[in-house]
């Protein structure tokens, strides 16, 4: 089903964009004047970027510092209220009402709601109250949600995107709908009942959520010459389009951009210059969705230009997007050296680069990733 709707959504997108698509310059004149990573190979940017340029790295520390600290301090808020605690994460959207007597869950790799209520919020709560709540979750937009987020308010203040997207992109009067199809939950709870509704999205809703993305990954697809179909697979395994993702590196959004490497080498692509890009600046889905078309750019066109075998570069992209370029090549070298590397991937075929990745890169998750957008591309293509 969602196979179907995604291809119908870019067929008529493809259809409705594609004139004015084609006037986009492939890449813009003032890359073309500033990119300098056609000069040098992956072993000496690198060096030469951990050996001279410590300012974002010192501003990442700290921020990444702050960031883990906050994050402790609302997870032990949160566990004197709730025996399950929740926080937002990659694939879900968790909120609490200030009184931590609602919780909000927008769960988009299971394509479901759920609003969890306990204690005096429980007394009287009715099925309009529940709607009432179902609503303003399909309601929610990026600028609001960020702005209530209790940790990334504790580090960046009033600061945050002025997006109004919304977060599901779904249409609100499905509201009374959902509500009247919603499975009742009662458990246990800290403050003893607990009454949870999980009220189920359309079965087409991470068809919608990719299709409002289209428009932006076409033009940064063109901008950076990177497959259409690479980002939005890596968009689908990354965050399911949950556009306020994120993990405790921490990376940020849709395409889940690390502040201190993706964010680092992209920015200094994208803007001329290295920049500290955080959540404020990532939630913006098109600034995200920038930077990981640039990030892919770099790999596939400064990184790993080396590898001559159109499929096994871009099977090496993926895994080096999710584990670095250096963690791609000790997987074939036993060095962090891509220059080392770089012989014996070309003498596999890309059948083989898949296998050999599938089974000795360094960490699991790299392992699994690479499989979850190899199997998520077809979607797309």
């Amino acid at each position: 089903m969602i196979k179907d709707d995604l291809r119908r959504a870019f067929l008529t997108k493809a259809l409705r964009f594609g004139g004015v698509l084609a006037l986009t310059p492939i890449l813009p004149k003032s890359v073309l004047a500033k990119d300098d990573f056609a000069k040098d190979d992956f072993d000496r940017y690198k060096s030469g970027m951990n050996a001279g340029l410590f300012k974002v790295k010192d501003e990442f520390a700290q921020y990444k510092k702050a960031y883990a600290q906050a994050y402790r301090e609302y997870q032990n808020e949160i566990a004197q209220f709730w025996v399950e605690v929740e926080l937002s994460s990659r694939t879900s959207w968790v909120d609490y009402d200030s009184t931590m007597n609602i919780k909000r869950v927008v769960d988009f790799a299971n394509n479901e709601i759920r609003i969890s209520v306990q204690g005096d919020k429980l007394q009287g709560f009715s099925p309009k109250d529940s709607e009432r709540e179902i609503l303003a979750a399909l309601s929610m937009d990026i600028g609001a949600a960020y702005k209530d987020d209790p940790v990334l308010a504790k580090i960046v203040g009033d600061q945050q995107p002025n997006s109004q997207r919304k977060i599901l992109g779904l249409d609100k009067s499905l509201a009374s709908s959902l509500n009247k199809a919603a499975v009742l939950k009662r458990q246990q709870g800290k403050k003893g009942e607990l009454l949870t509704i999980i009220a189920k999205l359309p079965a087409n809703s991470l068809a919608i959520r990719a299709e409002s993305f289209l428009p932006s990954v076409e033009a940064s697809a063109l901008k950076w010459q990177v497959p259409a179909a690479l980002i939005m697979a890596i968009m689908h395994t990354e965050s399911a389009f949950n556009p306020l993702a994120r993990s405790h590196i921490p990376a940020f959004g849709l395409m889940q951009i690390v502040p201190k490497s993706a964010g680092r080498d992209a920015s200094r692509l994208v803007f001329g210059e290295e920049r500290l890009l955080v959540g404020r600046d990532l939630y913006e889905p098109e600034t995200n969705i920038e930077m990981g078309a640039a990030y892919l750019h770099i790999l596939d066109r400064k990184y790993l230009k080396g590898i001559t075998d159109d499929k096994s570069r871009q099977l090496c992209v993926v895994a080096a997007y999710n584990t670095g370029a250096g963690n791609v090549a000790y997987a074939f070298a036993g060095t962090t050296s891509v220059k080392k590397a770089l012989p014996l991937i070309n003498r596999l075929s890309s059948q083989q680069v898949y296998a050999h990745l599938r089974s000795q890169l360094k960490y699991q998750e790299a392992r699994n990733y690479l499989q979850k957008v190899t199997k998520a591309l077809p979607l797309y293509a």
